[in-house]
């Protein structure tokens, strides 16, 4: 079984050939394009995640590691030799999809906390959390409840 981590290139021994300076060049790009890989995977699960509950500070780190994994792609395109180039493409098609899923995220986590946000300010400022939590609200109020005799259920 192969390791997420990517693994960074061994000390050269005396006896060995020199490594070129392509052979390094190529072996970090693809330490950059794993890097990219990995912040878009994150982008593209983090989104979605957000929305179903409701992060804001998840939805904006999907779109920062998105933003991240599209720079690091374009580096590399700068520079890269035919062979990672479909691959850098692939990811960077990845990044910007892990943006867009992240930025719709953030929109919509914003303007619902943006619509609950007078509600709770008016429910903490009260100390009425009914509004909020309906029924339930009552066992979080200060004032004592009305006791309807011996039995435990109310």
């Amino acid at each position: 079984m192969t390791s997420q981590r990517p693994e960074l290139p061994q000390p050269q021994k005396p006896d060995e050939p020199s490594r070129t300076a392509e052979q390094a060049q190529h072996t970090v790009e693809s330490l950059e394009l794993k890097s990219a890989r990995t912040l878009a995977t994150v982008a593209s699960i983090a989104g979605p995640v957000s929305l179903i509950i409701g992060g804001v500070a998840l939805s904006t780190v999907a779109v920062v590691c998105a933003t991240i994994a599209i720079v690091k792609v374009k580096h590399v395109l700068s520079r890269a030799d035919p062979s990672q180039r479909t691959y850098a493409l692939s990811l960077r098609r990845t990044a910007l999809l892990g943006v867009v899923i992240g930025l719709v995220a953030l929109v919509l986590n914003a303007v619902s906390v943006a619509m609950i946000l007078p509600t709770l300010i008016e429910a903490m400022q009260t100390g009425d959390y009914r509004a909020i939590l309906g029924n339930a609200a009552s066992q979080f109020s200060s004032a004592p409840q009305p006791s309807s005799g011996g039995n435990a259920w109310g």
